[in-house]
């Protein structure tokens, strides 16, 4: 009898992974589509209850007086908070109101037209943020116009400009604007526009009554003042933005100036670079707040700091750019020896990142600080040069260039210099050569040159 082998069919390995890869790529496609939908779902409900909520503002308003539209504390004065949280279907939303007055150029601007105030403009907007973190907003915009002829209510024009050292605008600087001397009381914020400009038309008139701060995220913030004291003071000092007056029959125009916040690190190192912490300082100097009995700058930032034990470092995060005056104290072991950058003040520009290095020296370790310097002058010589032999002629170096404050240390290096006699030779172009015999060094030896011309 003929046996009959039956075949039993099956899958194999790879057939198995090439369906399982199939099955993947289908499921993470669905899951893509499905996700991506359901977002875009979201954010469409989202853009449609921010739409309701600003067309819903936006019909209360319509339903005002016109005397009443405006904001609460602001100019106008009205009936419509600034800003409000409000919540749809367990989203938050977040309504801001500027109603402002318009001078229409159709019938002239300040001062041809002496009724500026020819309507006000209401622009809410709605903001929120969507799944993936990132603000969205729905703005809606609206004119009102008054009923009849134009009338004087409201005040005068008030302008206000914002801009940097550099003269450019600031744009969407936030100001906030207190005036408790008129009534309505006034207290409302507005941002600058692309030219770093506000324009209220009609502001009530008021002596020294308004009280404006300008503010924004990554730039210092500015602030008119009384005359205020500080504690190292003996007296109140000028400011330099007093409170502001609002006179009727004028365009009252008031200039800031708003700088990026900058970064400074002091850092307190020996000539190798290694840290020595624990140093004290006082740093004075930023933005110039105004000025003091004695016609001084009076300066932001005034206080006393040490650097860190082990970093030999101290950071000033967002601090006002400006001239920075700082004065290093050395401890009983060391004395200072020269500053990167040079000169004083130091000069930290708006929006950037400065270290300050302040170089130290061991009194106890054998090394030669010099300085050179103009003898009539008494500037440094920052070109100079200078040689170093020891007692049997034998350089220990030659053409070493001082610093940009005419400073020279040695060692510079870990090589250690031996206690002993030496001769110094001091060479600069415009300058006669000056040679020094007799130097004993030992410990720390400073030598002072005065170099003279021919």
């Amino acid at each position: 009898m003929k046996k009959i082998q039956k075949n039993k069919a099956g899958f194999s390995l790879v057939e198995v992974l090439i369906v399982a890869l199939i099955i993947t790529f289908a499921f993470s496609a669905f899951y893509t589509v499905s996700t991506v939908g359901t977002r875009y779902i979201i954010q469409a409900k989202n853009e449609l209850g921010a739409t309701a909520f600003a067309n819903e503002k936006m019909e209360i308003i319509r339903n005002l007086a016109y005397d009443d539209v405006g904001i609460i504390g602001g100019i106008p004065n009205g009936k419509i908070p600034q800003d409000e949280d409000v919540t749809n279907n367990g989203h938050d939303f977040h309504v801001h109101t500027l109603i402002q007055y318009q001078d229409d150029p159709l019938d002239g601007v300040y001062p041809a037209d002496v009724i500026p105030n020819d309507y006000k403009v209401a622009k809410i907007s709605v903001s929120w943020k969507n799944s993936a973190g990132i603000n969205k907003e729905v703005v809606s915009l609206s004119r009102f116009v008054p009923p009849g002829l134009e009338t004087l209510a409201g005040g005068a024009p008030l302008a206000i400009n914002v801009k940097g050292d550099n003269g450019e605008a600031v744009k969407q600087a936030s100001v906030h604007i207190v005036n408790n001397d008129v009534s309505p009381a006034i207290d409302f914020t507005v941002q600058t526009d692309n030219d770093g400009h506000i324009m209220i038309p009609a502001a009530p008139v008021s002596m020294s009554g308004y009280y404006v701060t300008v503010s924004k995220n990554g730039y210092e913030t500015v602030a008119t003042l009384d005359s205020p004291s500080l504690d190292y003071l003996s007296s109140p000092y000028t400011p330099t933005y007093k409170h502001i007056s609002v006179l009727l029959g004028f365009l009252n125009v008031f200039d800031f100036i708003q700088n990026e916040l900058s970064n400074l690190t002091i850092k307190t190192v020996d000539y190798a670079g290694n840290p020595i912490g624990d140093i004290n300082f006082t740093l004075n100097g930023g933005k110039v707040l105004g000025r003091d009995a004695l016609n001084v700058d009076v300066f932001n930032v005034h206080e006393a700091g040490s650097t860190d034990l082990a970093t030999g470092e101290k950071k000033y995060s967002n601090i006002s750019s400006g001239n920075y005056n700082i004065i290093a104290t050395p401890d009983s072991q060391h004395e200072i020896a020269d500053y990167t950058p040079v000169g004083s003040p130091v000069a930290l520009v708006p929006g950037a990142s400065l270290t300050y290095e302040i170089k130290l020296v061991d009194k106890d370790l054998n090394g030669l600080l010099v300085d050179v310097v103009d003898n009539d002058t008494l500037a440094p010589v920052v070109d100079a040069k200078i040689s170093l032999t020891d007692s049997l002629s034998v350089d220990v170096f030659s053409n070493k260039d001082v610093s940009g404050s005419g400073i020279l240390y040695y060692p510079d290096t870990s090589t250690p210099l031996s206690s002993g006699i030496y001769s110094l030779k001091i060479e600069s172009p415009a300058y006669t050569t000056q040679t020094i015999s007799g130097v004993n060094i030992n410990k720390l030896t400073k030598e002072h040159v005065k170099l003279v011309k021919p």
